[in-house]
């Protein structure tokens, strides 16, 4: 079975040779789509890609990915961003994937790493290691990234675009394997400079037409690069109405209205989450939180030990928060 490499890049010459060096040696081809680039990354493309193409920016990545979809040769692809790594450890695993014939497809889990503990689900690193390097921590997000090359699976949606939607459900396998994203690495490119103009893209595509998961995209993105606390909840709450994943849309709402300082909002929906049965680490903090606010310092004490339990949110946090719990148990 060939594996074909496919990615789509611009002004990505940060990222995309240590890429490229680390995926070359384990795939059968590489493809790469340039969507104009005018910093060097074609140059660097060339020395690693069989196929470099040309693609004149028309505001759709999945036009984008497809092209090179199209252009690729091998029974399976692989699709990786320039900020992207897979381990070579890891190659073997999606080789054996490859060999079932029970599966078109399958979700890898991309690991965004960061420093920024109080985001949504964000997990600490415990072990540093060489794919966390110098970051405290990273969030997971499953990803169909490993497909068969066929002409009826392809990209769809103009932003944040997936194949999920060509590959019948029964047909998606998942691989316990980590696609290593350094989202944040490049200091001369901010978060927040991304995210303004995937917003700008984002809404245009929803005043076309309701997509709980770009909601939800949506306000993640307004959360945690634009800073923009009260369109991050009114996005979260759509995605939730929509039914995109429920419980985590209303506790992005919850984040969005706690960092935003609407307090009684935030202890609403948290409350509503947690007496759903709802955990994770960030909830149970922030709902500590509002209850020391109101006074209730058992209650917030019992919250900052759940939230210990559930993982905590890294060591200094943690430090804190058991220097917290002494105090409120005192």
């Amino acid at each position: 079975m060939r594996l074909s490499l496919c990615m789509i890049v611009k002004d990505e010459a940060f990222f995309i040779e240590e890429c490229l060096a680390s995926a070359a040696p384990f795939v059968d081809e590489v493809v790469v789509v340039d969507t104009g680039s005018t910093d060097g990354t074609r140059e660097i493309a060339e020395r690693y890609a069989g196929k470099v193409l040309d693609f004149e920016w028309i505001d759709d990545f999945s036009a984008a990915r497809n092209i090179g979809l199209a252009a690729a040769t091998g029974d399976w692809i692989l699709v990786l961003d320039a900020d992207e790594r897979i381990a070579a450890e890891d190659y073997p695993k999606l080789r054996e994937a490859m060999s079932t014939s029970e599966f078109d497809g399958y979700y890898l889990i991309q690991r965004n790493y960061s420093d920024e503990e109080l985001q949504l689900n964000w997990i600490a690193v415990t072990e540093p290691d060489e794919w966390s390097g110098p970051w405290t921590g990273y969030t997971e997000n499953p990803i169909l990234r490993l497909f068969r090359r066929n002409e009826f699976i392809g990209y769809e949606g103009s932003i944040h675009e997936i194949v999920d939607g060509t590959i019948s459900g029964p047909a998606r396998g998942t691989l316990d394997l980590p696609i290593h994203h350094y989202v944040d690495a490049n200091p001369a490119r901010s978060r927040l400079e991304r995210a303004s103009g995937y917003l700008v893209l984002m809404d245009r595509l929803l005043e076309e037409r309701d997509d709980g998961r770009i909601y939800g995209i949506a306000g993640s993105t307004a959360l945690n690069a634009s800073k923009d606390y009260a369109k991050a909840a009114s996005y979260f709450r759509r995605a939730a109405e929509l039914g995109y994943e429920s419980l985590r849309s209303l506790e992005g709402a919850a984040e969005a209205a706690y960092r935003g300082g609407n307090y009684g909002e935030a202890q609403d929906l948290y409350r509503r989450l947690y007496d759903d049965g709802h955990r994770t680490a960030s909830l149970c903090l922030n709902l500590a939180n509002l209850a020391v606010r109101s006074g209730d310092k058992p209650r917030g004490a019992q919250l900052l030990e759940e939230c210990l339990s559930l993982g905590g949110m890294g060591p200094q946090t943690d430090e804190t928060i058991r220097r917290n719990i002494e105090f409120l148990s005192a």
